[in-house]
């Protein structure tokens, strides 16, 4: 995938935290079974989040993790950042030297659109807008071959 592993952690612990009621804090333990991660690999990732102010961390009696601001501030933009340091690599997809628009690998031109919309994506989509498409997710739209095979019968 696009992201690294603890990117996708980072996004997953976050859903978790933001379908949980206002103010209560999750053990980590809970978090780490809820996205099927072991729980030292999520505290490293709650500690990036947590540096990020993504999170926030009680110990004691009363331990466990929180949102740290609300679920419509955090864009998957700050989450990919904070996790990975930049949304998407600028290296060549074909892992060549030299590759820019000027001196371009033969998949450069193919990849910068679905970059660019991929960026797009992340700056505009928030947590609140994944809880909320997990509750209500979007109609499905029909495969290609499918929509051509009803165009074809309407005929």
């Amino acid at each position: 995938m696009i992201f690294n592993r603890a990117t996708e952690v980072a996004i997953q612990a976050l859903l978790f935290l933001a379908q949980q009621g206002p103010g209560k804090l999750s053990p980590t333990r809970a978090i780490a079974a809820a996205v099927d991660v072991p729980e030292a690999f999520l505290a490293k990732v709650l500690q990036r989040l947590s540096a990020s102010g993504f999170v926030r961390a009680f110990r004691g009696s009363g331990k466990g993790v929180e949102l740290g601001r609300s679920a419509k501030e955090i864009r998957l933009s700050s989450v990919v950042i904070a996790t990975q340091g930049g949304l998407l690599s600028d290296r060549c997809i074909l892992n060549l030297k030299i590759c820019s628009d000027t001196n371009p690998c033969p998949l450069h031109y193919e990849w910068l659109p679905h970059k660019k919309a991929m960026e797009e994506m992340l700056e505009r989509t928030t947590i609140a807008d994944l809880v909320e498409l997990l509750r209500e997710p979007p109609p499905a739209p029909l495969a290609p071959e499918l929509s051509q095979a009803g165009k074809a019968s309407a005929v």
